[in-house]
């Protein structure tokens, strides 16, 4: 569908969030206040009063505009509004000039030079053109340029632009609210959204081959992509085969960064230079854009690792030994944080354990609540209460960091594939980080994507303990937190039941989208056989 769309520029493209007490503290103001909101209350309530919140916001909007940044999925949403072949238009209500500003800084200048800067706008086919950039000096006159451009749909963060009497009723209303702070119940015909990701899906469909074809010609020209396929992902990311003059190139499109704040794509991009410098096998990284939340790896031919060849889990060792092996050179404070959900104090487990299971149980079905009740909740107790008898005071104290490991957070042969050449290269590394080492051999048995047997359980822990046992904890603590990672992973699986897990997971796997129920259905069966496997003799 051919649309015509208007987006407003303040809080809306542009984030200041951040950029208010950066400026004010350029400015000298002495201030803790990390967001916009906490320090406008901060200044209006010392001795300057409002002028000193006038002060920055007139020079955060034009001489500083520089400290602002843009809302996460901007620039997506314009890629794939100008793949869809929409016009796309920017209309602001912002003055000529900004308040206390002595260099008489053009606002509107500084804004449009500072969406150039962000590639927003521009010439290119993906970018707003110049000429479709309007500034108003008054909200009369901003709604009267929605009204004269006759636009379908505008999008604006302030509540009170969209309720106007003088908004144009043909065109759709949609309020950008990603903190929720405002109630559109003024008026039944406003659409709220809190991302960029959730506006675009409503209004384009799924990110799709088309608009990753747009995007990459507009920001790496020099691939000269050819073609672009969507490969079915298994996890929360989208992803693509390319088609281009260096190759087939994988692109990697991750969750919206609203709905999920680990800093997924970052992660993974400093972990794979990092793997591929010190020669492990893993998809070099190609290229990577923070604004559109994109990446581009090489592309791995092969088929999925053989996961019942134990020669397979020989290599998946040997990887996890080379990744240790740099480890002994790193400081902890250094280059990588700590893994997703890293485990470095014993009950931190447990933790997570009771956190995923409160928000289980505020689901409203039936089957899942009894089995939560009933099955799960039981056994996590006993297991619980067997981890703190065995590990008595260890239980609650972190391991020692000379024990930590770099750990991929999610390693199997689930993700791996195989060459022709008979290699098995790893992916995945977006939650990437240190770790309890006892965490990572846990899940490498447990992550229900492997389906290993007890016998290649026994022996991916030997091989392990060869690697980690310098730790003298190393198998006590295993042994101990073994039943309690198996109960995380039947939490895990049943993600698909979670309103706030969902999205990542349709966004990735298109197959789901027709038939949520019976993949809930499937993994509650999962999750159940976990549980009931409890008890298998490992150690």
């Amino acid at each position: 569908m051919i649309l015509r769309i208007g987006l407003d520029f303040d809080n809306t493209i542009a984030n200041y969030d951040q950029a208010f007490p950066d400026v004010a503290r350029i400015l000298g103001y002495q201030t803790k206040a990390t967001n916009k909101r906490d320090l406008k209350v901060e200044l209006i309530a010392s001795a300057e009063g409002e002028t000193a919140w006038q002060r920055v916001q007139g020079l955060t909007y034009g001489r500083h505009i520089d400290q602002a940044s843009l809302y996460p999925g901007v620039l997506e949403f314009i890629v794939r509004a100008r793949a869809c072949n929409c016009e796309v238009f920017i209309i602001s209500h912002k003055t000529q000039f900004g308040h206390f500003d002595d260099t008489r800084t053009s606002l509107r200048d500084a804004a449009t030079a500072w969406m150039a800067s962000k590639r927003v706008v521009g010439q290119g086919a993906a970018q707003v053109t110049e000429e479709h950039v309007f500034y108003a000096s008054t909200r009369d006159e901003k709604i009267a340029k929605i009204q004269d451009l006759s636009l379908d749909i505008f999008v604006d963060d302030l509540i009170e632009v969209l309720t106007d009497s003088l908004f144009p009723e043909k065109t759709r209303k949609i309020l950008f609210a990603p903190i929720s702070e405002q109630s559109p119940d003024s008026d039944i015909a406003i659409t709220t959204s809190q991302s960029w990701r959730e506006i675009g899906d409503e209004l384009f469909g799924p990110i799709d081959a088309n608009d990753i074809q747009v995007g990459v010609r507009q920001l790496w020209p020099y691939l000269k992509c050819s073609s672009v396929a969507q490969v079915e992902g298994r996890g929360n990311s989208k992803i693509f085969k390319l088609e281009t003059a260096v190759g087939s190139v994988a692109l990697k499109v991750y969750p919206d960064s609203h709905a999920d704040i680990r800093p997924r794509r970052q992660t993974e991009w400093s972990a794979l230079n990092f793997l591929h410098a010190n020669k492990l096998q893993a998809p070099a990284p190609v290229a990577t854009d923070s604004e559109l939340n994109w990446s581009l790896l090489e592309w791995v031919a092969g088929v999925s690792g053989n996961q019942r060849g134990e020669s397979h889990l020989y290599i998946a060792a040997d990887f996890i030994r080379g990744l240790n092996e740099t480890t002994k050179n790193l400081s902890r404070s250094s280059m990588f944080v700590n893994a997703t959900e890293s485990c470095l104090t014993p009950e931190f487990v447990e933790q997570q354990i009771s956190g995923r299971l409160m928000a289980l149980k505020s689901v409203e079905d039936k089957d899942l609540l009894h089995f939560l009740t009933n099955h799960l909740e039981p056994k996590f107790i006993e297991k619980a209460q067997r981890a703190r008898e065995l590990l008595k005071g260890a239980y609650s104290t972190q391991i020692a960091e000379e024990f930590w490991t770099l750990s991929p957070s999610d390693f199997g042969l689930h993700n791996a594939i195989m060459t022709p050449q008979g290699d098995l290269v790893f992916f995945d590394f977006e939650y990437f980080g240190w770790d309890d080492p006892v965490k990572l051999t846990a899940d490498f048995c447990h992550h229900p994507g492997m389906s290993i047997s007890t016998s290649a359980q026994k022996m991916w822990i030997d091989q392990m303990d060869k690697i980690f046992g310098v730790d003298p904890s190393f198998m006590s603590r295993l042994s101990a937190l073994y039943p309690l990672y198996a109960i995380r992973w039947s939490l895990i699986i049943l993600n698909e039941f979670r309103s706030d897990k969902i999205k990542n997971r349709l966004h990735a796997q298109s197959r789901m989208q027709t038939d949520i129920k019976s993949t809930q259905t499937a993994q509650l069966e999962k999750a159940k056989l976990m549980i009931e496997n409890l008890e298998r003799s490992i150690f």
